[in-house]
């Protein structure tokens, strides 16, 4: 499975919750392949806990006698982990993005620059080379602002303003 961005695992999480809520059965490896290796053994400490309060109790035969003991299904040791991992996600999302981006712009730059200066050494031309290369591995092309794109620019610019004064 390929690995997750951050906006993807947070949704993915999101609706292993709701499916986790609904009662859908999933296997081990189902669970854990959302959560990071702190977050599985947060889970299998969580569980070995409940298997010693099961070896220690009797099953209690009412919810506040559950509550009391800290009795818990592993539905619920896992819904536990999983909004704790949630929490976790989103708190960290702004940290992730930049992190990607920034691993974006390292793959573009090495894109543009290998192209750029294969090129160069065989005597072509180094820029279309590299925008070109670019364009192949799926990037935006480094290309100038027409004269054109300013006006457009400007006049979005102009019509958001415009109606963000009539929304107040």
């Amino acid at each position: 499975m390929p690995k997750l961005n951050a906006t993807q695992l947070i949704t993915r999480i999101e609706q292993r919750i709701a499916d986790l809520e609904n009662g859908a059965l999933f296997e081990a490896r189902d669970i854990n392949s959302l959560l990071n290796e702190h977050q599985r053994f947060e889970l299998k400490e969580a569980w070995a806990h409940q298997q010693q309060l099961r070896k220690a109790h009797k099953p209690p035969k009412s919810a506040e006698a559950m509550e009391a003991i800290g009795w818990k299904t592993i539905r619920e040791v896992r819904l536990e982990i999983y909004r704790n991992a949630l929490a976790s996600a989103k708190g960290s999302i702004l940290d992730d993005l930049k992190a990607e981006q920034a691993r974006k712009e390292a793959r573009k730059a090495k894109v543009f620059l290998d192209a750029f200066f294969d090129a160069k050494q065989k005597g072509k031309n180094a820029q279309s080379a590299g925008n070109i290369a670019m364009t192949r591995a799926g990037f935006r092309a480094n290309k100038k602002d027409t004269p054109y794109d300013d006006e457009v620019r400007r006049e979005e610019q102009a019509l958001m303003s415009k109606n963000f004064d009539n929304q107040e």
